[in-house]
Formats: C-alpha cells, structure tokens, sequence
C-alpha cells in the first residue's frame, strides 16, 4: 500500500522502481510491491512475469532474433529510446490505471505493464493488471 501522492503522476515513479528491482535481480522484492491480485484473481510472482515474458517473446520472433538471450529487464534510467506512459483516473473515482513500456534489453520495449492503483483506507493499493505486447 502506498499513500496517494499530491502529484497523480507520481505514480509512474512507482511503475519504474517495480522495474528497477527486477532489473537488479530483486523479482520477490518486486512481488512483494504488488498488494492485491489482479480483477482475474491471479497474483503476480516471480515465475508469472517469467512466464509472461517468455509468451510475450517466444523463441523465432524478432525480439528473440535480436536478443537471443531472451528478455530481461533493464533499470529505467538505462534505457535507450522514450518510454511510453500513460496515466488515468478512473471515472468511478476508484484509482487511476496506468499503461508503462518496459524496459528490456537495454531499450525501452513494446511489452507494456497495465497497472492500477486503486483506493483503499489508508492509501493506494498497488495492482499489475497485465504483462503483454500491445
């Protein structure tokens, strides 16, 4: 659960140090960043984003042909190219949605992480919606 920042767009900075610890190889750390399972019921772990990634960038396409080592992340701040990112409120006044790049083999890429953020008592809590390639 994090508190609801006076600036929404703050929460973009949490999308980013999700991904800074699994950069760093910190994956149940990361987990543990994720409050609630997801409006499907499934709970993001360390071998659910493995699984993701490895759907998402399946051995014979082109990522796989230029990263032969498979998909792995990148600390933000390290990526080549613009992210993109995308923040909404929900109309409901629940939360907000938000749609971030990931960033990948030194690069931001075309998989995206759909998360929420939705309001609780005492904050916000911190909800990956989905993992895929748009």
């Amino acid at each position: 659960m994090i508190a609801e920042p006076t600036n929404p767009g703050d929460l973009l900075t949490v999308i980013r140090d999700w991904f800074r610890l699994l950069a760093a190889g910190r994956w149940d750390e990361a987990s543990r960043m994720l409050d609630e399972p997801n409006s499907y019921g499934i709970r993001w772990t360390p071998t659910s984003v493995q699984h993701a990634l490895e759907l998402a960038y399946r051995p014979g396409c082109r990522f796989r042909t230029a990263h032969p080592e498979g998909p792995r992340f990148t600390a933000p701040d390290m990526a080549a190219g613009i992210p993109h990112a995308e923040l909404r409120e929900f109309d409901d006044g629940r939360g907000f949605s938000a749609d971030h790049s990931a960033p990948l083999n030194g690069e931001w890429s075309e998989l995206t992480a759909q998360f929420e953020f939705l309001r609780r008592p005492g904050g916000l809590a911190v909800v990956l919606h989905d993992l895929h390639v748009l």
